[in-house]
């Protein structure tokens, strides 16, 4: 015979008690994400009935990957919780091991997508079943880095363009990109999705294109000299300073020593500047107005392709006759997800 297993052991634990048709659910819940071939309706005989006071325990049920390629695995644990229990039989619909009649167990998980839980309760005098559909379920944040299997520059020379937003202490955030707005020539980075579900998929990201009022270019400072001859004959050394920009361009902060040059930028932005998204090399998405400082989310349906490369190019701004970027701006990307298309 099982006993009811106490709470206070288990820690940053989800619990879902079935008492006769009442379902408490402690967690958030989200929509579901993929749905993967390898889940099938409630099977027969799995149907939510009975009266057992029954429950269990979960480690975690929305997990985020950032894994682009093949198929992502993550654990999950189970735990039946509940009283006067004789058995019990558990079913994992696409997990490994598929089923189980123990009270505690791991079930592995491979593939983006949503998975159903079963549980089945005995005791003497009845059962108690529950079915859960879509409760587990693994879904696509990207996490902005550039490596051989994530985000790639072309050339590669030009990854530095892309930087990571840090936070006051200068710890990384995840899944927000910056391209700062003295990047001077067209940048672009791709990436390369494979054995993603072939239908229904929603990309969604956060964006903003912010101008740059002023921008502060480096100074050299050069010493020269005359020498011009006076009435008595003898000659007087005059000596300046001459303040020319850097070469090439190099913006800094307005405080460095020597003093930048600053520049004004126009107060209307006709500049070409641009911020694409293609897919396969096609754009699907674009945009140049700027957002005022704040973040823009976008929401695509992507075509039915399980293997793909999606894009992202902001286009160059353009110079004055000093060599300065006349028309600067910042482009920023976060929380580049992709989830299964919600239901109308």
């Amino acid at each position: 015979m099982y006993y009811f297993y106490s709470m206070r052991h288990l820690s940053n634990s989800v619990l879902i008690t079935v008492l006769s048709l009442t379902i408490l659910v402690v967690v958030g819940c989200t929509a579901p994400v993929f749905t993967p071939s390898n889940v099938a309706a409630t099977p027969p005989g799995w149907e939510n009935t009975g009266s057992v006071n029954a429950s269990f325990l979960t480690t975690g049920r929305n997990f985020a990957s950032s894994s682009s390629s093949s198929s992502p695995e993550f654990v999950v644990g189970y735990i039946a919780t509940g009283s006067n229990l004789d058995s019990l039989s558990w079913t994992f619909a696409g997990g490994t091991p598929a089923s189980s009649t123990l009270i505690q167990q791991e079930v592995r998980y491979s593939g983006f997508g949503s998975f159903d839980v079963g549980l089945k309760v005995f005791n003497l005098e009845d059962s108690d079943t529950r079915y859960f559909e879509d409760y587990v379920r693994l879904f696509y944040m990207d996490d902005w880095t550039f490596s051989s299997d994530s985000w790639t520059a072309s050339p590669t020379s030009l990854a530095s363009a892309f930087q990571p937003k840090t936070d006051l202490d200068g710890n990384t955030i995840p899944s927000w990109i910056i391209i700062p707005e003295t990047v001077v020539n067209e940048v672009s980075c791709s990436k390369s999705f494979t054995d993603f579900p072939s239908n229904q998929l929603i990309l969604e990201f956060d964006y903003k294109l912010e101008k740059i009022p002023v921008l502060y270019a480096a100074t050299t400072y050069a010493v020269s000299s005359t020498t011009t001859l006076i009435s008595s004959g003898t000659t007087q050394t005059n000596t300046f300073t001459i303040n020319t920009l850097n070469t090439p361009i190099e913006y800094v902060d307005r405080d460095v020593d020597p003093a930048p040059t600053e520049f004004v930028s126009p107060s209307t932005y006709p500049g070409k500047r641009r911020l694409v998204l293609e897919y396969n090399g096609f754009p699907i998405w674009v945009t140049s107005s700027m957002t005022d400082g704040v973040f823009k989310r976008i929401k695509l349906a992507l075509p039915s392709l399980s293997d793909f490369e999606l894009s992202f190019i902001r286009t160059e701004n353009l110079l004055d006759s000093s060599g300065v970027i006349e028309y600067p701006y910042q482009a920023e990307i976060r929380n580049l997800t992709i989830k299964l298309q919600e239901e109308e």
